[in-house]
Order: C-alpha cells, then sequence, then structure tokens
C-alpha cells in the first residue's frame, strides 16, 4: 500500500519541478492562449502567431575599441631589429620613427651604388652628347665644304671655255697659214717659213692635249664633289644615329628606377607611424629577428567606440542615430555614445558572459557605438562593458 501511494506522488513532484524549470530558464515556451473567437474578436485565427512587444531599451555586450582599431607595425619578415625609438605609452605624430631595422646599413649602401651608377651614367651621356654634336658639325662643315667645291666646276668650266676658244684661234691661224703658204708662189716661200707652219701646228696641239686635261679634271672634280657630298650626307646620318642611340646604350631610365627601387627599400629599413597614435603595446626588443608577430601595436585613442552584439532577436530594434550607454565595474560612471553603425550580417557572439548559467552560443549582430570623449575608455582597451542602447518609437511599433 505505501510503495502504491509513493509512486504517483514522486511522477507528481518531478512533473511540477520540470514545469517550474521551464517556466524559470524558457518563460518563452510558455504561451499564452488564443483569445476566443467572438463578436469582439480581432480577426486572427486559433493558430496565429503572436508578436512579443518591442522592449523599451536593448541591452547587450559589447568591447571597448579605438575607432579606427588597433595597428599591428611589423617589418620585413627575416629582418633583425636594430633599434626601437619609442616606449609603451608614448604619442607619435603620423611620419615619426618608431624602429629602425638591421638591413638599413645594407639598403643605405644599395641606394648610394645606385645613384653612383646613375650619375656615372649621366656622365658618359653628357660626353656622348658633346662628341655626337662635334660630329654633326664635322659632317655640316663636310657638307658647306662640298658646296664650295661646286664652285671650282664653274671655274674648270670657264677654263675649258676659254681653251676651246684659244684652240679655235690656233686653228685658224694654222688654216690661214696653210692657205697662205699654197697660195704662194716658190718665190714667196720665205713668207710662211716651215718653222712657223710647226710651230703653229705645235701649238695646235698643245691646246688640244690641255683642253683634253682641263675636261678630264672636270669629269673628276664632278665625281669627287659628288663622293664628297655622299660623306658628308652619311657623316650626317652617322652623327644622328650616334646621338640617338646614347639613351640606349646608357639605359637611363632603368638606372633611374634603380636608384627609386633601392630608395624604398632604404624606407622600408625604417618603420613609421602610419597616423597619430599612441604606443599600446611592444613585441620586439632591438637585437630580435622579425616572424609573424609585429613589432609593436599602436592606435589612435582620441576616438574611441564600443562593439556591441546585438542578440539576433532584437537587432532589427536597433537603427543608426540611436543614444546608448556604456557601463562597466571599471567605470566610474557611464559612458554616452550614439549608434553609427548596424550590421546586416548573423554571426556567432565572440564576447562571453562573465556569468555562468549565460549561454555561451548566441547569433548576434554587431552594431557600433560612438563614445563621447573619456579618458578612462581610452586607457582600457579591449573592455568587456554593457551597452544599454534607446529603442526609438518608430522601432516600437508593432507590424501589421
Amino acid at each position: 500500500m505505501v510503495k502504491t501511494v509513493a509512486v504517483p506522488l514522486l511522477v507528481g513532484v518531478v512533473s511540477a519541478l520540470a514545469t517550474l524549470a521551464v517556466t524559470r530558464y524558457f518563460p518563452s515556451a510558455v504561451l499564452s492562449p488564443p483569445p476566443a473567437a467572438g463578436p469582439n474578436a480581432t480577426g486572427k485565427g486559433a493558430g496565429d502567431v503572436f508578436e512579443r512587444a518591442a522592449p523599451d531599451k536593448v541591452t547587450a555586450l559589447a568591447r571597448l575599441e579605438p575607432e579606427d582599431g588597433v595597428v599591428d607595425i611589423s617589418g620585413t619578415p627575416g629582418d633583425r631589429l636594430q633599434e626601437l625609438k619609442v616606449r609603451i605609452g608614448d604619442r607619435v605624430k603620423a611620419g615619426d620613427t618608431l624602429a629602425v631595422l638591421e638591413s638599413r646599413t645594407l639598403r643605405q649602401a644599395e641606394l648610394e651604388l645606385a645613384q653612383s651608377q646613375l650619375e656615372d651614367a649621366e656622365k658618359r651621356g653628357a660626353a656622348e652628347e658633346k662628341y655626337a654634336a662635334a660630329l654633326r658639325q664635322e659632317a655640316e662643315l663636310a657638307k658647306r665644304q662640298a658646296q664650295l667645291e661646286r664652285l671650282e666646276i664653274a671655274a674648270q668650266k670657264d677654263q675649258i671655255e676659254g681653251l676651246k676658244i684659244g684652240l679655235a684661234s690656233v686653228e685658224d691661224d694654222l688654216e690661214r697659214l696653210e692657205k697662205l703658204r699654197r697660195s704662194s708662189s716658190s718665190t714667196d716661200a720665205s713668207i710662211v717659213s716651215d718653222q712657223q707652219l710647226e710651230h703653229q701646228r705645235t701649238l695646235k696641239e698643245k691646246t688640244q692635249k690641255e683642253l683634253a686635261a682641263a675636261e678630264s679634271q672636270l669629269a673628276k672634280l664632278r665625281d669627287t664633289i659628288q663622293l664628297s657630298e655622299q660623306q658628308a650626307e652619311a657623316k650626317v646620318q652617322t652623327a644622328l644615329a650616334n646621338q640617338s642611340r646614347i639613351p640606349s646604350t646608357l639605359a637611363l631610365d632603368s638606372l633611374r628606377k634603380s636608384v627609386e627601387l633601392a630608395r624604398r627599400r632604404l624606407e622600408l629599413s625604417t618603420i613609421r607611424a602610419p597616423s597619430d597614435g599612441e604606443i599600446l603595446k611592444v613585441f620586439l626588443s632591438a637585437g630580435e629577428t622579425i616572424a609573424q608577430q609585429p613589432i609593436l601595436q599602436m592606435a589612435d585613442t582620441s576616438q574611441m567606440v564600443a562593439v556591441a552584439e546585438i542578440y539576433e532577436d532584437d537587432a532589427l530594434h536597433v537603427n543608426q542615430g540611436a543614444a546608448a550607454s556604456v557601463d562597466s565595474e571599471a567605470l566610474e560612471k557611464p559612458i554616452a555614445g550614439t549608434v553609427t553603425y548596424v550590421g546586416s550580417m548573423v554571426a556567432k557572439n565572440t564576447v562571453m558572459s562573465l556569468t555562468p548559467t549565460a549561454s555561451a552560443d548566441l547569433r548576434v549582430v554587431e552594431a557600433r557605438i560612438r563614445l563621447e570623449p573619456s579618458p578612462e575608455a581610452r586607457r582600457l582597451i579591449n573592455l568587456q562593458v554593457t551597452v544599454s542602447i534607446s529603442v526609438e518609437p518608430s522601432a516600437q511599433a508593432a507590424k501589421p
């Protein structure tokens, strides 16, 4: 009899505890019954889903970080850190030297070598230009000389014309003497002597030879002048070709690029701040080799934001421009802010609640809250905080 009563009693106790647990930890599983159909019914059937009322504010976990994020400053992998110019907490300006790598000495030598090669090539180029200009001037003078030689042709032609006239005169005199000799009687033979005739014949032969020599000289002179002009033109073309090949033989463009490349490599051996900011952490010391780990971390902490993870059910209630408040036990007072960004992708949460009973696997949407200036926030990067975001009336309106 005792056993018969104990079993139902035990079952009842277990059922009650189970119902209490469901009600305590899963309140959304307990649904209110739908209203009965009647004259005052809204027209919704018994199977309709009833929407949950929008909250007045949305609460979420968040972390503090600079608006532009934390920047990892690194160098060329395999290089060695020669000197670190900053310490943790230092404020730097964009372009300030943060560190110097061991390769700087080698890169400086490479730059000086490239600059020296470029300077030598430019000097050779200047000398080649002068030589080419001299060749061109010489070629121009040769052309002018050929033009002057053409004046000799005119003079030679005049000489030939003079010889032709002289030859005609000699021939006329010889013909007159011969006629006179034939027409005279034997007693008048002394008028034109044999010596006179021989002399006139010799003079004619001489004049003919001089004319032939002059004509030959004219032909030779023409050939010489033509050859001189061709040589002068060839010299001009040679000078121009020599001047045009100077850039290709010197490779000035390639050498200038080598200098620019060496200068860039030298710049990479000096690590400079990409922006204004504060040195947050230093990972390497002088003498250590750069690998996957950065040299240091820095950030512009003048403007801080809270990166909140809004639970997916509350994401549509949060809008840009909404007022927000950030609070934590580490802060003396809450920090006001404004929502500047609400994401559109749902992902797993990365900020975990410190409550042991809280769920560690949530689906959330990222939102960013721009905070008002706060020295405390600047000093507590990555601090986990709680964000309360006001929900605008338009976001609270129920969906039709």
